[in-house]
C-alpha cells in the first residue's frame, strides 16, 4: 500500500466510523423517543421497576446495532466519501495530487476500497451476526408491543428419501407446546403414507423430541398410539424460524433463508430479502460512483452543497428500492429477483458511467 492510499484511507476510514455511529445513535434514538410511552406502559403492567426497563432496553438496543447496521452502512458510506473529499478539497490537496501525475480516478481509489470494505463487513455481520439476535429481538417486540406469542399455521416441510409435511394449527414458543400438530410421511407408493397427529404435543428437552398428547398413527392398514413424534430436528428454534410473523426475514442469514426457500417456495419476501442481502451490500460502491463525480465536479461549491447532493442520491436510491420492494412482497406484481436486481442494475449503470467519465 502505498502513501497516497494510506494517508487518504485514514481520512475516509475516520469519517466513515463517525458517520456510521452518527447514523446508528440517530436511528436508535428515533426508535426509542417513538415507543418509549409504550415501552413504559407495557413494562408497569408486566411489573417492571424503572430499573429492569433500563437493563432491558439496553440488551434489546445492543442487539439491534448489527441490525441497524446492515441499514444504514450505504449512507454513511457515501456520506464519509463525501466528507473525506471535501476536506482534502479545502486543505488544497488534490491539485498537488493531480500536478505530479496521479488522476483524479487513483486519487478516489482509497475511497472506493472503503466501500468494498463496508459492504463485506455487512455481508458477514447478516451471515454471522444477524441471524443470533434476530429470534431475541422478535420475542422482544413481541412482549414491549403486548402481542400474543403465539404462532398458526405452522408449515415445515422436508424432502429426502421419504418426503415429510409437517403441520400445527398453533404453536406457543414461550410454554413450547403444539396444537393440531400432524406429520405426513410418504413416499413414492401411496400404500406407504404414515399419518401422525395429536391434539397438542408437549417438547421434552431431555428427550429432544415432542411429546403427543393422544397421539394417533394411521397407515392404510389401520391406526395405533404413538407417544412420540419422531422429529428430533423439528425443535422450538426450528418451528420458530418456520412461522409467518415471527421472524423477519432481514434478520436472517443466506443460508437460513436459502433452507427456507426450498422449503416455502411460495414466499415471495423470502425470495426478495435473499436476493437484497446480496444486492444491497453493492450499494455501498455503487452510490460512491454516483456521489464522487458529483464532489469532484463541484470541487468550489461548499461542503453543505456536497453533502445535500450525496443525501439526493441516497434518497432516491432508497426511494426506488422501497418501491421494489412493496411490488416485489406482492403477489403478481413484480417478481422478487427483478425487485431486488432493479435498483442496483439502475443505479450501478448511470455510477459506472458517471464515474467512468470523471475528468482530472
Amino acid at each position: 500500500m502505498k502513501k497516497l492510499d494510506r494517508y487518504v484511507g485514514k481520512i475516509v476510514l475516520g469519517a466513515f466510523i463517525a458517520a456510521l455511529s452518527f447514523f446508528m445513535l440517530i436511528t436508535i434514538l428515533v426508535d426509542l423517543l417513538t415507543s418509549l410511552p409504550r415501552y413504559a406502559e407495557r413494562s408497569a403492567a408486566a411489573g417492571m421497576g424503572g430499573f429492569e426497563l433500563t437493563a432491558y432496553l439496553g440488551l434489546r438496543y445492543l442487539q439491534m446495532l448489527p441490525v441497524v447496521m446492515t441499514t444504514v452502512t450505504p449512507f454513511a458510506t457515501v456520506v464519509a466519501a463525501m466528507f473525506s473529499v471535501a476536506r482534502l478539497h479545502n486543505a488544497n490537496e488534490i491539485v498537488p495530487m493531480l500536478f505530479v501525475g496521479r488522476s483524479i480516478h487513483r486519487v478516489l481509489r482509497p475511497i472506493l476500497w472503503c466501500g468494498v470494505i463496508a459492504g463485506t463487513l455487512m455481508v458477514v455481520s447478516w451471515q454471522w451476526i444477524v441471524p443470533h439476535v434476530g429470534a431475541d429481538l422478535a420475542a422482544s417486540n413481541t412482549f414491549l408491543r403486548e402481542s400474543t406469542s403465539v404462532q398458526s399455521g405452522i408449515v415445515h416441510e422436508r424432502h429426502e428419501q421419504d418426503s415429510q409435511y409437517f403441520y400445527a394449527v398453533k404453536f406457543d414458543p414461550d410454554n413450547e407446546t403444539l396444537e393440531g400438530a400432524k406429520l405426513l410421511v410418504y413416499g413414492d407408493l401411496a400404500a406407504d403414507a404414515v399419518l401422525i397427529s395429536a391434539p397438542g404435543a408437549t417438547w421434552d428437552k431431555d428427550r429432544g423430541d415432542w411429546r403427543l398428547d393422544q397421539g394417533r398413527r394411521t397407515t392404510k392398514t389401520g391406526w395405533g398410539p404413538i407417544e412420540w413424534l419422531g422429529r428430533p430436528d423439528l425443535t422450538p428454534v426450528v418451528l420458530m424460524q418456520s412461522s409467518r410473523d415471527s421472524v423477519d426475514p432481514s434478520t436472517m442469514s443466506y443460508t437460513e433463508l436459502k433452507s427456507l426457500i426450498e422449503e416455502r417456495p411460495n414466499r415471495n419476501d423470502l425470495k426478495l430479502a435473499f436476493h437484497r442481502h446480496i444486492t444491497y451490500p453493492l450499494a455501498n460502491l455503487l452510490l460512491l460512483l454516483l456521489a464522487l463525480p458529483l464532489a469532484v465536479r463541484y470541487e468550489r461549491g461548499s461542503r453543505i452543497s456536497r453533502l445535500l447532493a450525496a443525501i439526493a442520491l441516497c434518497g432516491g436510491y432508497m426511494l426506488t428500492d422501497l418501491i421494489c420492494q412493496k411490488l416485489g412482497q406482492r403477489q403478481g406484481m413484480l417478481h422478487p429477483i427483478v425487485a431486488a436486481w432493479t435498483p442496483t442494475i439502475l443505479f450501478g449503470s448511470l455510477g459506472i458511467v458517471m464515474f467512468s467519465s470523471t475528468r482530472s
